[in-house]
């Protein structure tokens, strides 16, 4: 265990994800772009560990990175992102939101939500989709998932498609989202 979590490493060719892991990845290290390749194969989201130079000038969303955390600043920034992309905690926000507005409205919200993602992640790059994403940003936020609204928020601001780790986000989204039908 580490900081809570359970924690095992392993080199990238082993890695083996289950559908609650979050990879970590040194993504600025020697041979990180082999190593990343061999992690985003995976569907588990990864989090770009590096220094500050490299997430300011580099596009880590678009390489398929869900997140970026100064390695100088783990302490402080790594438990707030992999909370970000915990089932677990997504599935408490959603029962502490059905516990508030009742389970017919929070369940017709997220049947919304799946909708709008599986409808806009394939969908052609137009004025639809950047009106859509930004519809989807606020909607995820709205529901907890507020680290797939800044992906999409993304999309709607730049008016480009989703990138890797929008796609990767959302993947992981409607994993949430299944489990939250289980409930």
């Amino acid at each position: 265990m580490r900081h809570g979590w359970p924690h095992r490493s392993c080199a990238a060719a082993d890695v083996v994800a289950t559908g609650d892991d979050i990879l970590l990845h040194a993504a600025d290290g020697v041979n990180a772009s082999d190593t990343a390749r061999l992690l985003l194969a995976s569907a588990a989201p990864t989090i770009a560990l590096a220094s500050a130079d490299w997430i300011a000038t580099t596009d880590w969303s678009a390489h398929g990175y869900v997140a970026a955390v100064d390695r100088n600043r783990l302490a402080a920034d790594l438990p707030g992102n992999v909370t970000d992309w915990s089932h677990a905690a997504r599935l408490a926000t959603i029962d502490r939101l059905a516990g508030t507005f009742g389970k017919a409205p929070v369940a017709r919200l997220l049947d919304g939500l799946r909708g709008a993602l599986e409808q806009m992640l394939d969908a052609p790059h137009d004025m639809r989709l950047t009106a859509a994403a930004h519809r989807i940003a606020g909607l995820a936020g709205t529901l907890g998932f507020a680290a797939l609204g800044r992906h999409w928020l993304r999309v709607a601001e730049y008016g480009h498609a989703p990138d890797a780790a929008t796609r990767r986000a959302t993947a992981h989204a409607l994993l949430t989202l299944d489990r939250a039908e289980n409930v």
